[in-house]
């Protein structure tokens, strides 16, 4: 691979938008991915709006980055309610996930394949409507701001972890 001059730090922590955006709150994290990358993340952070293709998106993971995941989650609680997981706490939670692959198992088979990661952190959100259309309900629309606040603290968290 070819080296730049100067170097590109790797980032430290990467911001994983998950979700399908066709599927209203579903696709909440791609959602905060993009507000994230377009307020400025910061130094040292990477967002990638993964989308559905989280297997794909974890190749783009740099080696021992920290990787907080931003993801609908259903975990009964009101809409826009954000859950925080660590990865091996959601292998243990049933009923969280929106999608057919679950989060540990992906990472598991990246980890398979070589892959090293810093400490992964799981941010869910509540949908309020998960059904055909390409915008976020009401409901998160207005808790969006909130939702971002979770993440940046987040983010500045793992900043400061070893």
């Amino acid at each position: 691979m070819p080296e730049t001059w100067p170097p590109i730090p790797s980032p430290r922590v990467v911001v994983l938008g998950v979700g399908n955006e066709l599927m209203g709150d579903d696709g909440v994290g791609v959602v905060v991915a993009r507000q994230l990358r377009a307020a400025g993340p910061g130094n040292d952070v990477e967002v990638i709006e993964a989308g559905t293709s989280v297997m794909d998106a974890l190749d783009l993971v740099p080696s021992r980055a920290h990787v907080l995941v931003v993801d609908a989650a259903t975990g009964g609680g009101e809409a826009g309610s954000v859950y925080r997981f660590r990865l091996d706490e959601l292998a243990l939670a049933r009923g969280v996930s929106l999608h057919e692959t679950s989060l540990p198992e992906a990472f598991t088979l990246a980890q398979l394949a070589g892959a090293k990661f810093g400490k992964v952190i799981v941010i869910g959100v509540e949908p309020a409507r998960v059904e055909p259309g390409t915008e976020l309900s009401p409901v998160l629309q207005e808790k969006m701001p909130a939702i971002l606040g979770v993440v940046r603290a987040e983010v500045a968290k793992l900043m400061h972890s070893s």
